[in-house]
């Protein structure tokens, strides 16, 4: 078989066969199946885990996972080899698909262009789940809920259609074009460290409230389904396909069955990883913990033994005990919702923060004062002697100079105490000096040891009040953290049983 006819064949002619041979998980025998076609769709992955039988021309496959090629089927008519080419319609509008963006086990998403030019993103059911009716039910009620609004932090649906694709109608939903998502951004290079990273994902744990209050929740949350949006500097969650939505949409009820797995596994649950267990909002909370700590390690936490936030950031190592409870295995043992869990971070790094603060308080101790001024030039003009600082006479060196005694005054208004001095810009100014050079000589040699005591008791009283404040700083820090305690341990108890109420 050419390889361009192979090709063509496994791109635009797989029909998917499911529920049309008898229950699910029961055997069908297909006759004249072409075997060249099977070989390749095993090679190829689209058969991943499938048993059947290639002897002779009879194919033994599972049913409910059917997927093959009939040689002797009639061609179908108007589809494009170029699958790039494929519109996407609508009642309002005509998408036309521009590249792929990724693809999960029921849907692919893809880049689509409207007719006005903007750009948006398409997910569109698989031709194997639209054969599936739960799948079917559970993806129109994905659409439903991310359309009606409820919840700002959640993808919002734009627009609906189903794509008709030969015999299979795959209905599709429009959502806004997001700028990559959290597993992008963890990447080096992306321009956004850890710290940043974390306060993204916990402004997203806290703006999901109104989804969690309704007794919702995701199952499947991993950084590729929080997705960001640069316009506003947020994640927001996406692929709501195996959630669990309390609302009841008409047409789109889903009853989870024993035999169902939901979740991918690294960042599942351990009560989700067992067929038949139920779960709730703690599944989500479980992986929001492996996710915070990978954060930081770049490491999803797997046992016990990994490695931990203090290992590379001790600024945040109060997040480690938090991590650890929300990773626990048994759901009883975690937080008993994101909300509780969002208030002992909060709590915890009050308390972290006011014992750095008080760590530095007592670690910090005022260096010895060097201040004080000196004369710089001396001048004397009609009686008046002015002496010229290198600084302004000012604030508590200025009261602390005109606490030096006075010596000696006259009966012509001439005194030599700082108190009567006058104080202009950079000049100290002795008035009544008069013209008696004596006089002068004293008065200069007066202000040079006033200025000179100053000086050294200006520095001791610096250093003494720098003393005092350092002392009153150290009793509010510590008053702080001990408040910052108390409150950090009354949180995880009472927000807890507050939940229980």
């Amino acid at each position: 078989m050419a390889e361009e006819q192979l090709d063509d064949i496994l791109r635009e002619n797989l029909w998917a066969i499911v529920d049309k041979y008898g229950k699910d998980n029961q055997p069908a025998t297909i006759l004249n199946a072409n075997t060249v076609v099977l070989g390749e769709l095993k090679r190829q992955g689209f058969l991943y885990s499938l048993n059947y039988d290639l002897s002779g021309n009879a194919i033994a496959v599972p049913t409910y996972k059917a997927i093959t090629y009939f040689e002797s089927a009639p061609p179908k008519k108007n589809r494009s080899a170029n699958r790039s080419q494929i519109a996407y319609q609508t009642f309002l509008e005509t998408y036309k698909r521009v590249k792929d963006i990724g693809s999960g086990g029921a849907g692919n998403v893809f880049e689509v262009e409207a007719s006005g030019g903007q750009r948006f993103a398409l997910k569109v059911l698989s031709a194997e789940a639209a054969c599936n009716n739960s799948k079917v039910k559970r993806f129109l009620r994905e659409a439903r809920y991310e359309q009606s609004g409820k919840c700002d932090a959640i993808i919002s649906v734009v627009d609906t259609g189903v794509l008709v694709d030969g015999d299979i109608r795959r209905p599709f939903y429009v959502m806004p074009l997001m700028d990559g998502n959290l597993a992008g951004l963890m990447r080096h290079g992306s321009g956004y460290g850890a710290v940043e990273l974390m306060k993204l994902l916990l402004t997203l744990m806290g703006n999901l409230a109104p989804f969690y209050r309704s007794g919702n929740f995701h199952r499947d949350i991993k950084p590729q389904n929080l997705l960001f949006d640069n316009s506003r500097e947020r994640l927001i969650l996406a692929d709501l396909g195996i959630a669990h939505i309390e609302e009841e949409y008409p047409g789109a009820t889903v009853e989870t069955v024993a035999s169902e797995r939901l979740a991918n596994f690294l960042y599942a649950a351990p009560e989700q990883r067992v067929k038949g267990a139920s779960c709730d909002e703690r599944a989500d909370e479980y992986a929001f913990g492996l996710i915070l700590n990978e954060l930081f390690t770049g490491n999803v936490p797997q046992g016990t033994g990994y490695k931990r936030i203090a290992d590379v950031d001790k600024s945040y190592a109060f997040l480690d005990p938090i991590v650890e409870k929300m990773i626990s295995q048994s759901p009883e043992d975690r937080y008993a919702n994101i909300e509780a869990t969002l208030l002992d971070v909060e709590a915890s790094s009050a308390e972290a923060k006011a014992a750095e603060e008080s760590t530095q308080a007592y670690d910090y101790y005022p260096p010895r004062v060097e201040l004080g001024l000196s004369i710089l030039s001396k001048r004397w003009d009609d009686g008046i002697l002015t002496l010229v600082m290198s600084g302004r006479p000012e604030g508590d060196w200025l009261k602390v100079l005109q606490s030096y005694g006075e010596t000696s005054f006259t009966t012509d208004g001439f005194y030599l105490d700082p108190k009567r001095f006058r104080y202009s810009e950079d000049s100290i100014i002795v008035p009544n000096v008069g013209y008696d050079e004596s006089r002068v000589r004293n008065a200069v040699s007066y202000v040079e040891e006033a200025v000179s005591w100053t000086n050294d008791h200006y520095v001791r009283y610096v250093e003494a009040e720098r003393r005092r404040a350092h002392d009153e700083l150290v009793n509010q820090r510590k008053a702080e953290l001990d408040h910052a305690k108390r409150n950090a341990e009354a949180s995880r108890t009472i927000n807890d049983m507050l939940v229980n109420l």
